[in-house]
């Protein structure tokens, strides 16, 4: 059913405790070709986990993550994706402010 958040997310700091390493890798879209760069999170036996950039959030370095890593937070969604953002905001969507 779409992409929903499975749950409000934890901080960056608690979800990358379950790993041993975490990498900023770029990768290329299948269907368009289009680069991009995702965090890819590996265990100690070697499992990877990826971590999209929410797109309010943009891609960040690898120092930019490291300056920030007490704001981000990691959010699971429904379809079994997960999304880095910043903490207290929605990973997906734009705001439509109707009041101004």
């Amino acid at each position: 059913m779409g992409n929903l958040i499975k749950n409000s997310g934890v901080s960056l700091l608690t979800f990358a405790r379950n790993y041993k390493k975490v990498e900023v890798v770029p990768f290329v879209n299948q269907e368009t070709g289009e680069p991009f760069k995702s965090l890819v999170f590996t265990s100690e036996d070697g499992q990877r986990q990826m971590v999209n950039f929410s797109s309010k959030l943009g891609e960040l370095t690898a120092a930019e993550i490291a300056a920030r890593k007490n704001e981000l937070q990691v959010v699971s969604m429904d379809s079994g994706t997960f999304i880095l953002c910043k903490q207290g905001e929605m990973p997906v969507g734009e705001e439509v402010n109707l009041w101004n």
